[in-house]
C-alpha cells in the first residue's frame, strides 16, 4: 500500500492528474526533440534567448539556438530524469533522478556531466524510501531548497511533502524542515526562495467548502514560521514562479476546474497586486520566466488531448503607481470681468487614462513532440 500511494504522490502530489488524465493515447507517436532540429534555427524557437533545458521521456534535453541537444538520457526502465533547475549563474543545474520507489538529487554541469549526488534515499526497506522533488537554488546560491517527505512511523502510507533546505556543499545531515504540511493532502512543494531569505511555496490543504485538495501559494519567512497564505483556496494556485527582478509571481490557477489559467501579479516581497490572467482555458502547467522577463514559456497540449508542447507568451510591461488612477486637474477659469458671480474651481480627471493593452495570443514554438509536464523548464541567459 505504501508504494502504490508514494508512487502516485510523485507523479506532482495531485496537482498534475488533471494534466494526466488529458492525454490522448490516438495521437501520432511524438518525435525525439533532437530529431525534430530541421530549420529550427530560423523558426521562432531559434530566437529564444539563452539556453533552456526540458524533460521528454526521462531525458534531459538543451535548447540552445534552436538545437535541442540529450544531454542525459533516461536510465531506462522505471528511471528517468526531470526537474532541472540552474545554479544562480547558469554554471550548472540541479536535476532529478526518479526512480521506482525513490528519487535522488544531482548536481550537473551544463553538458549533463554528474558532479555529485546530492541525496541518498534508497532503502533495501520500501516503507523507509524518500523522495526529493522540486530543488531551487537560493539566490546566493549556498543553500539547495526542494520538497522532500520525512516518514510518519505511525502511518507509512501518509506520504506528505515538506520544503526542506540544506548547504548546496553539505549533506542531508544539515538539511532543515522550513515548513509544516497538512496530513493525507500532498502537502507543501514547489519552493521558490527569495532573495530577502523568505520562500514562497505551493502548500496543498483539505478545503471543506468544495471537500477538495486545493492549492494556496504561501510566503513563509524562517524554518518552522508559521507561512501566510497569498492566494485564497477556491482559486486552487500553485507552481510559483517569480521574474528575474522579483517584482511580478506568475502561477498557475485552477478555480477547481480541469483547465487552468496563467496569471501573473506584482510581488512587493510580502503581497501581492491585482492578479492578470495572462493565458486563458489551456491545460498550461510549468510557467517558466524569460531572462529578460518579458515573456514566459510553459507546456500545454498541441490540440484536444495532443502530446504537450512548449509555447510562450509576452508579458505586459508592469504598470507604474502612478499610473494606476487617473490624476484630477484643478481647471481655474479666466480672470472675470468686474460684478460677475465667479463660481468655484472644478475638478475634472485627466481623459488621459491607461488603457490595459491585451496579451498577444499564445505562439506555439514546437509541435509533435511530448515534454513531460510533471517537470519544471530551467530558462539561464
Amino acid at each position: 500500500m505504501a508504494l502504490t500511494v508514494a508512487v502516485w504522490m510523485t507523479t506532482g502530489v495531485g496537482v498534475y492528474l488533471y494534466l494526466s488524465a488529458h492525454r490522448s493515447t490516438f495521437d501520432q507517436a511524438a518525435r525525439r526533440p533532437d530529431e525534430a532540429n530541421l530549420n529550427a534555427r530560423n523558426s521562432p524557437l531559434g530566437h529564444l534567448p539563452g539556453t533552456l533545458y526540458l524533460v521528454q521521456a526521462g531525458t534531459l534535453y538543451r535548447l540552445q539556438q534552436g538545437t535541442f541537444t540529450a544531454v542525459l538520457n533516461s536510465p531506462g526502465g522505471a528511471a528517468g530524469w526531470t526537474q532541472p533547475a540552474f545554479l544562480p549563474h547558469g554554471q550548472g543545474l540541479v536535476v532529478v533522478r526518479r526512480d521506482y520507489a525513490y528519487s535522488d538529487l544531482y548536481l550537473i554541469d551544463r553538458e549533463g556531466k554528474v558532479q555529485s549526488q546530492l541525496t541518498h534515499n534508497a532503502n533495501t526497506t520500501v516503507e523507509l524510501n524518500h523522495w526529493a522533488f522540486y530543488p531551487r537554488l537560493s539566490p546566493d546560491g549556498g543553500s539547495l531548497f526542494f520538497s522532500y517527505d520525512p516518514k510518519d512511523r505511525f502511518n507509512d502510507y501518509n506520504v506528505v511533502f515538506a520544503v526542506w533546505s540544506m548547504p548546496i556543499n553539505g549533506g542531508f545531515d544539515q538539511a532543515r524542515k522550513w515548513t509544516s504540511p497538512e496530513h493525507f493532502t500532498g502537502g507543501d512543494i514547489q519552493p521558490a526562495p527569495l532573495p530577502s531569505g523568505a520562500l514562497i511555496y505551493t502548500k496543498y490543504t483539505f478545503d471543506g467548502k468544495s471537500s477538495r485538495i486545493l492549492g494556496q501559494i504561501y510566503l513563509t519567512t524562517s524554518p518552522g514560521a508559521v507561512g501566510e497564505s497569498l492566494t485564497a483556496p477556491e482559486d486552487d494556485c500553485s507552481q510559483p514562479a517569480v521574474s528575474p527582478d522579483g517584482q511580478r509571481l506568475a502561477m498557475i490557477c485552477t478555480r477547481g476546474r480541469q483547465l487552468a489559467n496563467i496569471e501573473i501579479a506584482s510581488f512587493d516581497g510580502r503581497q501581492l497586486g491585482p492578479r492578470q490572467v495572462l493565458v486563458a482555458d489551456q491545460l498550461a502547467t510549468q510557467p517558466t520566466w524569460a531572462p529578460d522577463g518579458e515573456s514566459l514559456v510553459y507546456l500545454a497540449p498541441e490540440g484536444v488531448g495532443g502530446h504537450f508542447q512548449l509555447w510562450q507568451e509576452q508579458v505586459p510591461a508592469a504598470s507604474s503607481p502612478s499610473s494606476a488612477a487617473p490624476t484630477p486637474l484643478v481647471t481655474t477659469p479666466a480672470t472675470p470681468p468686474p460684478g460677475a458671480i465667479v463660481g468655484r474651481p472644478t475638478v475634472t480627471p485627466t481623459l488621459a487614462v491607461p488603457t490595459p493593452t491585451p496579451a498577444p495570443q499564445p505562439f506555439l514554438l514546437t509541435s509533435k513532440l511530448d515534454f513531460d509536464p510533471t517537470s519544471t523548464i530551467a530558462w539561464h541567459a
